[in-house]
């Protein structure tokens, strides 16, 4: 008995270090995902639906943004929104569309935006047209989420998929039932 005792004293705290390297892990990413921040009020989380910001590398904080990417914006206060430079990628709304493109050029208060990957700049806005300042970016999450929003879509090779990987989760969870019950028959 004291050997299966060790074996699972063993267990609990291998699982108890693979919890606590994924918390780490999921806790480093909110925070370089957040502008580097642990302050997560006045945040959005957005996902990029066109490719219009996925150009050339850009040599700002924010380089590029791929299509379907997952995007960290902090809402920006009337007096945050004059400390905008060039370069930053910024939310804002124009005609009714909410869009996500980099600032090209401000001048007394006029700013002209254009996404990296068109070929020619948006209409001028004012600081009131602007809604936030884009912080960080996760193009693979984006990935997984538009996956997901394309699986709910109705393609029937992804939902086919989507059920192939519930019948294995499901499984799985048979098996590991079954295992706790003849683990607890044997002691």
């Amino acid at each position: 008995m004291p050997d299966n005792e060790g074996k699972g004293r063993l267990k609990a705290i291998i699982i108890a270090a693979i919890v606590l390297i994924m918390l780490t892990s999921a806790a480093v990413f909110f925070y370089n995902f957040n502008g580097r921040s642990l302050d997560f009020s006045d945040r959005q989380i957005l996902v990029i639906p066109t490719g219009s910001m996925d150009g050339e590398s850009q040599p700002y904080s924010i380089s590029t943004i791929p299509e379907d990417s997952i995007i960290m914006v902090h809402t920006l206060s009337d007096g945050q929104k004059t400390g905008l430079t060039v370069g930053d990628v910024i939310t804002f709304h124009q005609d009714d569309i909410h869009k996500v493109h980099r600032i090209i050029e401000i001048d007394n208060g006029t700013i002209i935006t254009k996404g990296d990957a068109n070929q020619s700049p948006d209409a001028a806005i004012g600081l009131s047209d602007v809604d936030g300042k884009v912080v960080g970016v996760a193009p693979n999450v984006g990935k997984a989420v538009s996956f997901v929003r394309d699986l709910s879509s109705g393609s029937p090779l992804l939902i086919i998929i989507g059920i192939a990987l519930i019948i294995i989760m499901i499984y799985s969870i048979i098996e590991v039932i079954g295992i706790i019950r003849n683990r607890g028959r044997e002691e």
